[in-house]
């Protein structure tokens, strides 16, 4: 070492301003050096998995906000369906029992063949008061009929027609209202056989031909969105009011469908789970809603196309 260095060595020992100078310098050395290490690779890492774990969080969140909110959207669409249906077989039901209401009064009096001009009397009154009734037809305790009153054709009295084995007349004895199958003339509106029995012993049993146009206007009175659309079947699962009528003068079958076979179970108390979701009669998914036609073992189903309810949703 020569004497120059050796007299800068001892310079720098001994001026206080070196000394600062390097203390100064050496912190500035080690903050870059820390800075550099804490934005290395590992510093990254622990970045992006926290943010992965933000945006996890928040996805699953917002898909479960997603998932109830369509969830509730379905249940206030099959809430809506389920009125519609219930105030239809509400309106239904009440026409069927007004007019057991007015045919009861028909056969309340004793048998006998000086009543037969009053029954006459009720009979055509009858038919002024209920224009759904297309006839009147009046059995005797034995089950004979004698008198036939009707819109569409002459009176008939005292045929004696034996009706005694038929479910029309013994049914009716048991003191309950028989319901007929329905039934279409000439390809028109359906038709169905009531008969109620007096209260009385000698009472005999008054039998009514009773249109149910009704149906019909009241399915068409039911709006379903753009498609969908509201029908009625009677006990055995047939088609009676669609509103496409050629379905329902072709006679269809509807118990085959998963949604009248759910209906059934549970109103015959089976434990089965309640089918919302189903396919239609033309194999369109849709949303299925249904209500029992009381006195009736008729059901009234309204159905909308799950593509139409979601698409709000989506």
């Amino acid at each position: 070492m020569t004497d120059r260095q050796k007299e800068t060595d001892r310079a720098s020992t001994t001026d206080p301003s070196h000394r600062t100078a390097r203390s100064v310098a050496l912190p500035g050395v080690l903050r870059g050096s820390s800075w550099r290490q804490i934005n290395g690779p590992l510093f990254r890492k622990y970045v992006a998995l926290f943010l992965g774990v933000v945006c996890v969080v928040l996805l699953s969140n917002g898909l479960l906000e997603l998932g109830f909110t369509y969830q509730e959207h379905r249940a206030s669409l099959i809430s809506v369906q389920r009125e519609q249906a219930e105030a239809a077989a509400a309106k239904i039901g009440q026409f069927v029992r007004e007019i057991e209401s007015q045919v009861g009064w028909t056969s309340q009096l004793p048998w006998s063949p000086q009543t037969l001009n009053q029954r006459l009397f009720d009979a055509r009154r009858l038919l002024r008061q209920v224009p759904a009734i297309t006839w009147i037809a009046q059995l005797d305790p034995s089950g004979k009929e004698q008198l036939r009153v009707s819109r569409l054709a002459m009176d008939i009295v005292g045929s004696k027609a034996d009706f005694s084995n038929e479910p029309v007349f013994t049914k009716a004895r048991d003191k309950r209202p028989y319901f007929g199958s329905i039934y279409f003339r000439r390809e028109s509106e359906p038709y169905m056989t009531m008969a109620l029995a007096g209260t009385r012993k000698d009472s005999g049993v008054s039998v009514v031909e009773v249109s149910l146009k009704l149906l019909w206007d009241v399915v068409s009175q039911i709006k379903v969105g753009e498609g969908g659309q509201a029908y009625v079947i009677d006990a055995a699962g047939r088609l009676i009011a669609h509103p496409y009528v050629s379905l329902v003068l072709r006679n269809t079958d509807m118990s085959r469908l998963p949604q009248v076979t759910a209906a059934r179970a549970a109103l015959a108390g089976t434990p089965a789970q309640p089918l919302q979701v189903a396919n239609d009669i033309r194999g369109r998914e849709v949303l299925a809603a249904y209500a029992p036609v009381t006195p009736l073992d008729w059901l009234v189903f309204v159905e909308l196309p799950v593509g139409e309810a979601d698409a709000p949703a989506r």
